[in-house]
């Protein structure tokens, strides 16, 4: 098992980085309090995460990690393998990295309250889990791609296409004709997020391999590129929960 460290542009530790065979699993670094006297290792559902008293040093954390591999890899396997469940008024959901709650109402129109951060949706409106699902793709459809059209202007880049998609297994891509395509997913995340990857889309139209080059060009704009990284490999998982395919 290989482990690797991810800082933030200030050098602070934020993830470690472990790997499982073919996937990569990300821990994040939580502060510790004052009194807590062992390193924990724990999982929950936003991911794997360790904390540590003040005078535990990054080894000290790395042994910890390497030591409960097995463990590890048995908790990934089950977090692999949950379906997401088909969303229920009282449920939250993430817009921009922001908690929303949905709720229903009989008056109410279907909508995004961004000022107190609440999903409305009709009572008659019947499938809430869809009607949410329709709500966040409309979103996507016109958040990313202005995104991504401000970030190619800084970056004097030109995509031939900038689309939105429902890939399966990437966040982004970019083909060999110029076409930008961004998973509509995203528009769940928090936007620093949001931005590396439509960054790192757009860098491959002028290095189509990840070279040093790329993460060159990568880092001048998004300097703290491995903590975004480090937060999809934490979160990522979660951002599936709308698929239309959940079950109830």
């Amino acid at each position: 098992m290989r482990l690797r460290i991810v800082r933030s542009h200030e050098g602070d530790i934020v993830a470690y980085e472990l790997e499982l065979g073919h996937d990569l699993v990300a821990i994040r670094v939580r502060p510790g309090k004052r009194t807590q006297k062992r390193i924990v290792l724990r999982a929950d559902e936003h991911g794997f995460s360790i904390s540590a008293p003040p005078w535990a040093r990054s080894r000290d954390l790395e042994q910890v990690i390497l030591r409960h591999g097995r463990w590890l890899r048995e908790a990934h396997a089950k977090t692999v393998a949950t379906k997401p469940k088909r969303l229920e008024a009282g449920d939250d959901i993430w817009i921009l990295g922001q908690p929303f709650v949905v709720r229903t109402w009989a008056k109410a129109d279907r909508e995004i309250d961004h000022d107190h951060h609440i999903v409305w949706v009709p009572e008659h409106a019947g499938d809430v889990h869809a009607q949410v699902h329709q709500m966040l793709r409309e979103l996507a459809l016109k958040h990313l791609p202005e995104r991504a059209m401000m970030w190619a202007e800084k970056m004097a880049l030109r995509p031939s296409r900038i689309g939105v998609k429902a890939q399966r297994s990437r966040w982004g891509s970019c083909t060999s004709k110029g076409h930008i395509y961004l998973n509509w997913r995203l528009i769940q995340a928090p936007e620093a997020v949001m931005d590396y990857v439509v960054v790192h889309e757009l860098a491959h139209l002028a290095h189509m391999n990840h070279g040093p080059e790329f993460w060159k060009l990568v880092a001048r704009f998004q300097p703290d590129w491995q903590a975004q990284r480090a937060w999809l490999r934490l979160h990522g998982h979660e951002l599936f929960r709308l698929d239309l395919e959940a079950k109830a």
